[in-house]
């Protein structure tokens, strides 16, 4: 039997292992002692906030009186509906023998959109469509755009197919490391990017020069007379440097795994529209909850990429003197 019961205000739930909690405006309760008359509750996280706020029930949890302040912090009026979903969530855990994805479909039918804040997104990244940059922009004028750094790869890549260089990429070691030195420039600080990229210019010979012309055609600015045309996708566009010092996620790769995981979802290619119309409705419901965990702080599993974005990010932070080395070893 699960205490969900509500007694003059006062919500009953569990701990992950299933240890009562008080909910009263907003603050969550632990038991602290118990006499024969009735509980004594403190504050959930009171060693944390130094929170004196205490709370007296009998001992059928029938609430008595609160007792002293809740210093330092304030309660969470989604307290009480958060901590019923993720006790349903469990219930349906143990019971139901489906996947995890459906389990999470049938339990966000019906959470409350007071869960999950408005959504004014303050960072976007995408592939590099001008026409979804354009929307974007218009749609949220404050947000920072970012292009995806494995698209910009994945964008040279084809041109240097398309152009007849994809041989040469695959076999000359040589060739392959410059191609990777002028995809470093996404990790070169911004101000410097029109100084490496002239240093490029200079020091790789004309078996390149196609490829440079592309750079700076879409993403360097084409130098006219002593002004540079805008490009295609401005350097701050694709430029990871600040995304790397903030922690941030270099790909949208992440993407590509919610395509997949939405595939999954519909079980078939070729769903009819009104099958098709149904699981979008149920997937909106995850992607309500996959919010509320992304603004509350939730912070992802750590990826078996995590040694590399470290000594990269050292790099960023601490780059070399000299830019071409920087270059060098980040490429």
């Amino acid at each position: 039997m699960t205490l969900q019961t509500t007694i003059m205000s006062v919500s009953l739930s569990k701990t992950s292992k299933n240890a009562p909690v008080l909910i009263y405006n907003g603050y969550s309760y632990t038991i602290d002692r118990k006499s024969e008359t009735e509980i004594l509750w403190k504050r959930k996280y009171s060693r944390k906030y130094a929170c004196h706020g205490r709370l007296h029930t009998k001992l059928n949890y029938e609430f008595i009186k609160t007792v002293g302040e809740h210093e330092n912090h304030t309660g969470n009026s989604r307290c009480e509906a958060t901590r019923k979903y993720y006790e349903k969530l469990k219930q349906e855990s143990e019971q139901n023998q489906t996947n995890p994805h459906n389990i999470l479909t049938q339990i966000n039918i019906g959470v409350p959109d007071e869960l999950v804040p408005a959504w004014q997104p303050q960072q976007v990244m995408m592939d590099f469509e001008k026409a979804t940059i354009n929307v974007f922009s218009r749609t949220f004028p404050a947000v920072e755009l970012s292009g995806c750094y494995f698209h910009f790869c994945q964008n040279v890549l084809r041109f240097l197919q398309t152009n007849g260089f994809k041989q040469m990429y695959e076999t000359d070691v040589t060739f392959a490391d410059n191609i990777h030195k002028i995809l470093a420039l996404a990790f070169i600080d911004p101000i410097l990017v029109i100084d490496a990229f002239e240093l490029l210019c200079s020091n790789l010979n004309d078996d390149y020069q196609q490829t440079l012309d592309y750079i700076e055609d879409n993403y360097i600015e084409r130098l006219r007379g002593h002004t540079r045309r805008q490009a295609s996708y401005p350097i701050d566009i694709w430029n990871m440097v600040p995304r790397m010092k903030n922690y941030m996620h270099r790909t949208n790769n992440h993407v590509e795994e919610w395509h997949r995981k939405l595939y999954c979802a519909f079980q078939c290619s070729h769903p009819s529209l009104w099958t098709f119309l149904d699981k979008l409705i149920k997937e909106e419901n995850n992607i309500h909850s996959d919010i509320l965990n992304a603004m509350t702080g939730r912070r992802p599993s750590v990826g078996k990429y995590e040694s590399f974005n470290r000594r990269l990010r050292n790099l960023v932070e601490n780059p070399h003197p000299n830019i071409y080395d920087q270059l060098t070893c980040t490429g």
